[in-house]
């Protein structure tokens, strides 16, 4: 799963969003890898790395800042997750907003394409697909298809957070 994060436990106390990949077969249970820790793993681009800060992040309803990534062998995985302490509130995910289809509300990802087995690329169909969150009073995900233009086959996804009966 590759995904944009704050994350203390690996960074400190530094609040910047980063760019990282998780790895796990059976849920974090007895494995599990951040970034370049993972096996099997390369980097292939040397200006965004795995970890790294981002300088600039999009705001609601204003300026919006993309970043353009390729994931090669993954079957699954589009989306986010947050994670906390069962004592405390769960953190808002991406600018804190439900996806209400307006990009620059949730965070999103756009242009996905699949690739079968024969290595031909293909934006999934909205019944092919299957949208799921474990708190819809929290965070949402849904999955638009194709939008044609620029923006292609969308998924937006967030939510405040908050008071999730974790």
């Amino acid at each position: 799963m590759t995904e944009l994060m704050v994350h203390p436990e690996l960074y400190g106390n530094d609040p910047a969003t980063r760019l990282y990949i998780t790895w796990t077969a059976d849920n974090y249970i007895k494995t599990g890898c951040y970034n370049l820790k993972c096996p099997g793993f390369v980097q292939v681009n040397k200006n965004i790395y795995l970890g790294g800060p981002f300088s600039r992040v999009s705001t609601y309803g204003g300026q919006t800042f993309e970043l353009s990534i390729s994931i090669t062998q993954v079957n699954k995985g589009w989306g986010g997750r947050t994670k906390v302490d069962i004592s405390h509130s769960s953190p808002a995910m991406g600018s804190g907003h439900f996806p209400d289809k307006i990009s620059n509300h949730a965070c999103y990802f756009r242009s996905m394409l699949i690739q079968d087995s024969s290595r031909n690329d293909f934006a999934p169909k909205i019944d092919q697909t299957v949208s799921f969150t474990d708190n819809s009073k929290c965070y949402g995900v849904d999955y638009y298809g194709d939008q044609g233009g620029d923006f292609g086959s969308v998924v937006q996804f967030g939510g405040p957070g908050g008071d999730c009966e974790n």
